[in-house]
């Protein structure tokens, strides 16, 4: 949850579509949370459509397309908490892609929701200040209640299984065919599931174990770019690099740098 840390301000706002009505499309990397007070809305994130019904939220990140289509006939009461997101925002999307898309709304998500609507759009710095906070609270509020919903799920005892093998094999090649007979499953099969439950793909949680397994020899070890690249399981430092850069925004050098000073 570090990694909102580096988000560096928070938009509140309100409104009601009377009948229906479009917004859109949004075509740069945005994130926002969105509450439904009334009403309904149907929204395509990157290529993916959603519905979002009364008394649900939902956490939006959106790479490079966002429309929302409020149901025709139909009047729909929406607020949202728009973050304003930082150049280096890749490690805030391979965060929130383990975060459930949507949630029933908590009082506390309400309350904040409407105190951060309640300020002037523009204000001073103590407005600023405030709606920073509020944005903040938000949505380590919702993360809060996914985390709870998360622990009273279970979980597919195949997708334990996967995760154990994958938590094993950072430093040795690994595909989804061998994950899935580790966990005795069809790839499909496997791949629905864990994704049902982890929120994201195995081969897309074995990167994310190795990229953050890599950040922590980084900040950690003094060893070399390369070593650690290849007891992180990539192909090469040129492998290792391009994938750190995609992720955190910055190659291994710079996270290197940022923990310990300039060398």
């Amino acid at each position: 949850m570090n990694v909102l840390s580096s988000i560096p301000s928070f938009v509140f706002g309100e409104t009601l579509y009377r009948g229906g009505g479009r917004f859109g499309p949004i075509t740069n990397p945005h994130l926002e949370l969105l509450v439904v007070h009334s009403g309904g809305v149907v929204f395509a994130v990157d290529g993916e459509d959603h519905v979002l019904t009364e008394g649900y939220a939902a956490l939006v990140p959106v790479r490079s397309h966002l429309v929302y289509d409020y149901r025709d006939g139909m009047d729909t009461r929406v607020s949202w908490c728009e973050a304003i997101l930082p150049e280096a925002r890749e490690e805030i999307f391979q965060f929130l892609a383990t975060v459930p898309f949507t949630l029933p709304v908590s009082h506390r998500m309400l309350d904040l929701h409407r105190m951060g609507a309640g300020l002037e759009l523009g204000g001073g710095p103590e407005e600023m200040a405030l709606a920073y906070s509020l944005g903040r609270t938000l949505f380590h509020e919702y993360i809060y209640q996914a985390q709870v919903v998360q622990r009273e799920k279970p979980v597919h005892k195949l997708v334990l299984r996967a995760k154990h093998f994958i938590e094993q094999s950072v430093d040795r090649p690994c595909s989804l065919s061998d994950i899935a007979a580790f966990a005795n499953a069809t790839p499909q099969y496997l791949t629905r599931i864990f994704k049902r439950d982890m929120g994201q793909t195995p081969v897309a949680y074995l990167w994310t174990v190795r990229s953050q397994k890599a950040v922590r020899m980084l900040r950690n070890s003094g060893l070399s770019v390369a070593e650690i690249a290849y007891s992180c399981g990539y192909e090469n430092a040129n492998h290792f690099s391009r994938h750190i850069r995609e992720k955190f925004g910055v190659p291994p050098t710079e996270i290197r740098r940022r923990k310990w000073g300039p060398e």
